[in-house]
């Protein structure tokens, strides 16, 4: 193998190495159906509530402001369950690619996107935003608040989990939208924190992050594609 191609199998198995975290940009997918599920899942809930409760001339909004509304346990099951299996998920699809294209590792320093913020940065700010609504919430010392308090505090910790398991921006983002949302769910459980109403802007804004998110995703996805086309076309030269 001469000098020339040598360089190129250098140059396209560092593109993959690249390519590679976030099975291949599929994991993002994976973190935006969970993460519109809950959508679904809280804005039927608050319809609901919203056409058995709501006096006839009141607004969705003005009901939501107005109204103290608890989620109930089957919200607070999927909003605790959704961080935990999001990175499990990852892990998962994650192998599955190792196994059907190899593994190459990267130190990160080649994805453009990691040098956008530290990547202690997104779990970091889980696992603040955790403490600060636990603390919110346990202020006003209620049982629910405390079961509340207590998942919150459990989302925080397994942050520190992902976060130290993961040195791609694009992974660590995902469990960053996936995570925020979930936390905002478990603080209504305080009956005099009104939150449910923020909720919705709080899924909106998150709704529009994972798609950005998405599209980083199938841009890494159809990139890792490629590169698998140039391994795979690279073939030993015979002296």
């Amino acid at each position: 193998m001469d000098t020339e191609q040598l360089a190129r199998m250098e140059d396209v198995t560092r593109r993959y190495g690249s390519y590679r975290p976030c099975g291949a940009g599929l994991g993002v997918v994976w973190g935006g159906v969970l993460l519109g599920l809950l959508g679904v899942l809280l804005l039927q809930w608050t319809q609901h509530e919203y056409a058995n409760r709501a006096a006839e001339s009141q607004t969705l909004w003005r009901f939501m402001r107005d109204t103290p509304l608890l989620p109930p346990a089957w919200l607070q099951l999927a909003a605790i369950a959704s961080p935990f299996v999001a990175w499990l998920g990852l892990v998962g699809i994650q192998a599955w690619v190792d196994r059907q294209f190899g593994t190459v590792t990267s130190d990160g320093s080649a994805v453009p996107c990691a040098r956008r913020a530290p990547r202690w940065f997104a779990p970091m700010v889980v696992v603040m935003m955790a403490c600060v609504l636990s603390a919110v919430v346990l202020w006003d010392a209620s049982t629910a608040a405390i079961r509340g308090a207590v998942a919150m505090l459990a989302i925080g910790g397994w942050a520190l989990v992902w976060g130290r398991s993961s040195r791609d921006h694009l992974t660590l983002m995902v469990m960053f939208a996936v995570s925020i949302p979930s936390l905002y769910v478990m603080a209504a459980t305080d009956p005099n924190g009104n939150f449910a109403a923020g909720n919705l802007i709080i899924f909106g804004a998150y709704l529009l992050l994972m798609l950005t998110l998405v599209a980083q995703g199938l841009r890494r996805f159809f990139g890792f594609l490629k590169v698998r086309a140039d391994l795979a076309a690279m073939r030993p030269v015979e002296e």
